[in-house]
């Protein structure tokens, strides 16, 4: 694991894969294939302001086919609680 993460704590999303604070990989399973676009959106307020609130996998483009969403809340210390995807 490189340096940089050894100090991490909480869960991050690092090369669009989340991983734990050691490195292990935790969301092996949400990242779609096929996408060639990718929109985030970002908390405005509250818990978890200024991470990323959604990540919308796309085909086509800017206008083309989602394929997926992964949606992610933290907890009011701003940690990650939950990565849904649909």
């Amino acid at each position: 694991m490189p340096d940089s993460l050894k100090s991490i704590t909480t869960p991050i999303v690092h090369g669009m894969v989340v991983v734990n604070p050691d490195g292990t990989n935790i969301g092996s399973g949400l990242i779609s294939s096929g996408y060639d676009y990718i929109v985030l959106t970002y908390v405005v307020s509250g818990n978890g302001a200024g991470q990323i609130q959604t990540v919308i996998f796309k085909t086509g483009g800017a206008g083309g086919t989602t394929v997926s969403t992964q949606t992610f809340t933290y907890t009011a210390n701003n940690v990650v609680e939950t990565v849904t995807k649909t």
